[in-house]
């Protein structure tokens, strides 16, 4: 499923970047148009690539003289529920479940929102992904291969999850506005769709707490030099 992902996003990114090369000068300044047709996602299936790349290697490699070796892994059910939730065959059904009116690229009315709304899913994105970048060969799901304090982990203890997301609550907007314009009802319904998406988010990130702590002390001395989980100086 990884490999395919990769491979996916780099022809997706390919071609989006091939096309702009070839036809920038046919949108005629017309930046928005270029953004919207190409430009958006070269740059997220970039960002995309970049995470799984990361996390494709750290699941293929582990050797000792890598510093990447396996000392642990997850033990618990939920740990392992609340992450296979996450991911293809099962987020399908848990999207089911939650709700998926989360949108990748979110569509504003208003061009300065638009763009300004999108280029901050970009940066949320990209701050995911240099948190894969820091995690390095380390990178991977329910196993404990030693504690990263690198990059944006100086910071918080979970800025993928944080990232990713406040990306996802800017990707809800367009569906909350449409609800607004209907009932409270619906309004609570597209809201509580992404409060339940994070709340799984935070799930995960109290298992991975858990288990850690569990094999050694670690993780309790990493803890110590960066308090908060997701934003600093909050939580």
């Amino acid at each position: 499923i990884m490999l395919l992902s990769l491979f996916q996003f780099i022809s997706t990114m390919v071609a989006n970047g091939v096309y702009i090369y070839l036809h920038a000068a046919d949108f005629q300044g017309d930046y928005l148009r270029l953004f919207n047709s190409n430009g958006f996602w070269f740059l997220f299936q970039l960002i995309l690539f970049l995470d799984v790349f990361f996390f494709t290697i750290g699941y293929l490699v582990e050797h000792p003289a890598l510093k990447n070796e396996i000392r642990s892994v997850d033990p618990s059910w939920l740990g392992w529920a609340v992450t296979l939730a996450c991911y293809p065959p099962f987020n399908i059904l848990t999207a089911q479940v939650l709700g998926g009116n989360i949108a990748d690229f979110p569509q504003f009315e208003n061009p300065a929102v638009h763009i300004g709304l999108n280029v901050v899913m970009l940066l949320l994105m990209a701050l995911y992904a240099s948190a894969s970048v820091a995690l390095n060969l380390k990178a991977s799901n329910l196993t404990h291969r030693g504690i990263v304090s690198r990059g944006p982990y100086r910071f918080v203890r979970h800025p993928a999850y944080a990232a990713k997301n406040m990306a996802w609550w800017v990707g809800a907007l367009p569906a909350i506005m449409v609800a607004w314009e209907k009932s409270a009802w619906d309004v609570v319904l597209a809201i509580s769709c992404v409060i339940a998406w994070s709340a799984l988010y935070v799930l995960r990130a109290l298992t991975e707490e858990t288990h850690l702590r569990g094999v050694d002390g670690d993780y309790d001395a990493y803890s110590e030099k960066v308090r908060y989980r997701f934003i600093p100086g909050v939580w």
